[in-house]
C-alpha cells in the first residue's frame, strides 16, 4: 500500500514570529491613536494574512507513487503521472531547493514534482523515474541530483 511522503516544511516557527510581530506592531500602532491608525493596523492584518495563506499553499505538497504511477499536487488540484509516458524532466528552483517539472509523451504540460517540500522527495522522485522512465530526457540539474543520491546512497 502506497502511503504519501511526509512533509519537510517547518510552517510554526515563521507563523508564530510573524503572528507575534503582527500583534504586537498592531497594538502599538492602535495605542498611539495617531491619524490613519486603523488603516495601517488593517494593512498589517492583510499582510499577515496574505502571508498565512502562503504559508498554507506551501504545506499542500503531495506525491505519493504506487508502481508506474506518481501522484502529486502542488496547491489545489492532484495530479497522476505515469512513468511510462515521462519524456522530459527539468529541475526549477524553489526557496527550499530544487522542484521539477514533468512533461509527458502525450501531453504539452508540464506538471511540477514538489520534491523539495517533501522528506525524502528527491531520492523517492528519481528512484521512480529511474525504474519506470529510465530513458527520460533530463536536464543538466537532474543529472547532477542523480549523481549526488547515488553518491549518498539513496538510490541506486
Amino acid at each position: 500500500m502506497a502511503h504519501p511522503l511526509e512533509s519537510s516544511y517547518r510552517w510554526r516557527t515563521p507563523v508564530v514570529v510573524a503572528s507575534v510581530g503582527a500583534l504586537v506592531t498592531a497594538s502599538l500602532v492602535a495605542e498611539s491613536q495617531v491619524a490613519g491608525w486603523l488603516a495601517v493596523v488593517l494593512l498589517l492584518l492583510a499582510l499577515w494574512l496574505a502571508f498565512l495563506g502562503v504559508v498554507w499553499l506551501r504545506t499542500r505538497s503531495f506525491m505519493m507513487h504506487d508502481g508506474p504511477m506518481l501522484k502529486v499536487r502542488r496547491f489545489r488540484e492532484f495530479v497522476q503521472l505515469d512513468g511510462r509516458k515521462v519524456e522530459q524532466v527539468r529541475e526549477t528552483s524553489s526557496p527550499n531547493g530544487p522542484c521539477y517539472r514533468v512533461r509527458l509523451t502525450d501531453d504539452d504540460r508540464h506538471y511540477y514534482v514538489p520534491a523539495a517540500m517533501l522528506q525524502t522527495g528527491h531520492s523517492t522522485f528519481f528512484d521512480w523515474l529511474q525504474t519506470w522512465a529510465p530513458d527520460a530526457d533530463l536536464d543538466k540539474g537532474c543529472r547532477k541530483t542523480i549523481e549526488n543520491l547515488q553518491t549518498r546512497g539513496l538510490i541506486e
